[in-house]
């Protein structure tokens, strides 16, 4: 019974001695899990700051896509404006050009008339006046 008691001294003494062991290969691996945990919740909060910075800037782009096409809404109402105008004064040309273009076939029109009257008028009325003249002075 001596080494019975000894034997389960020492299987005592052995029990406590491994049990810290295999506590501490259980902590240190429940270390390792914490570190890959820790390690894990850094990495998604880093890439959540950087989804939310790449958030931050499409919002920013949006803005600006915003307010360019604002920007062209208003030049382009302004070149319709423009346009509209433009329309409006070549119309009043147009008008103008038919009335010009009128007054002027009136103007050929008057001035081949004279131009044929005073070719004909001018001799006879020379000739007129030289027979007048020549049957006074008889």
């Amino acid at each position: 019974m001596k080494y019975s008691g000894c034997i389960a001294a020492c299987c005592f003494v052995c029990c406590l001695l491994l049990s810290p062991a295999l506590f501490s290969q259980e902590f240190s691996s429940i270390d390792r899990d914490l570190n890959q945990l820790e390690s894990l919740i850094a990495a998604t909060l880093l890439n959540t700051e950087e989804q939310q910075k790449l958030l931050e800037d499409l919002q920013q782009s949006l803005n600006e896509s915003g307010n360019l096409i604002e920007s062209y809404e208003i030049i382009t109402s302004r070149q319709e404006l423009l346009l509209e105008e433009l329309q409006s004064r070549l119309n009043e040309m147009s008008e103008t050009y038919r009335r010009q273009s009128a007054l002027s076939a009136r103007y050929a029109k008057n001035s081949k008339f004279w131009r044929t009257f005073t070719l004909i008028a001018i001799p006879a009325t020379a000739a007129l006046s030289g027979s007048l003249v020549w049957m006074i002075s008889r």
